[in-house]
């Protein structure tokens, strides 16, 4: 009985998720970029940036980090990323040039291709969700699909399972929203803005447990701030301490 009780608690865990969420380990590259101080001057950045290009020229995560300083501090347009592709037509450099033109042609295009000839890279299907998802009446049913097929091609990837969130959401799938939101905390659980995602679903779903219950994990452990309140016919004083850990609402008034 208890081997049979195992199983349904396995199968019932697997179910959760149609691909299980692993955790992001970040490359030596993307380590290597990010102890590039913030504080060198934007010329020094962007040849640093440069460099990187050719360093690791197919590490798409941190390529993007990469062009998003070389888009913010250089002058380099997306003819140099055309170029750049059509000397070396690899994935990484076809996602740059798409990204970088920011056309929906030229992102179906790549997307296309990149699905066709790099059929097991999470990228290809993650630019074709993106790119269906920016038209102005786009079909959620295929935004989502896009994301599942690149989640099930990576699921160490944090932006497939926080858009696969988004895009439920906004589907009205609520249920696979809050899934997707509670993956990609496995995959990424220093970022505290997805615990706001998922505070958002149990809004929307009317579940005041689980929201209550999340929202007093996130309350601070220390009075954010000091005040001294005097409380009518009666000799205590009212501190932060008095609120500490709970919800408290605060009615004030005054004679003017």
């Amino acid at each position: 009985m208890k081997k049979v009780v195992l199983i349904l608690c396995l199968m019932l865990t697997g179910s959760l998720w149609a691909t299980e969420p692993q955790r992001m380990v970040k490359s030596a590259g993307q380590l290597a970029w990010e102890a590039v101080p913030d504080t060198l001057p934007d010329a020094e950045q962007v040849r640093i940036a440069r460099e990187f290009l050719d360093q690791y020229p197919n590490d798409i995560p941190l390529l993007r980090s990469v062009q998003n300083v070389l888009n913010r501090k250089s002058d380099l347009t997306v003819d140099f990323w055309k170029e750049r592709m059509d000397k070396s037509p690899t994935t990484a450099n076809r996602y740059l040039y798409a990204r970088k033109a920011n056309d929906p042609a030229i992102s179906k295009e790549q997307a296309e291709w990149m699905m066709k000839n790099d059929a097991g890279n999470f990228w290809g299907y993650y630019l074709a969700a993106v790119t269906e998802w920016s038209k102005e009446t786009p079909d959620m049913k295929v935004v989502i699909d896009y994301f599942d097929q690149a989640i099930a091609k990576d699921p160490s990837r944090p932006e497939g399972w926080y858009y696969c969130g988004d895009a439920n959401e906004q589907a009205g799938n609520l249920d696979r929203a809050l899934q997707c939101y509670q993956a990609a905390k496995v995959v990424e659980p220093d970022d505290s803005s997805l615990n706001m995602s998922i505070l958002s679903i149990y809004a929307q779903k009317r579940d005041a447990d689980n929201y209550f219950a999340l929202a007093a994990q996130l309350l601070p452990k220390e009075p954010p701030l000091q005040v001294e309140l005097g409380m009518h016919n009666s000799g205590h004083k009212m501190t932060a301490s008095d609120f500490s850990g709970q919800y408290t609402v605060l009615e004030l008034f005054t004679y003017w």
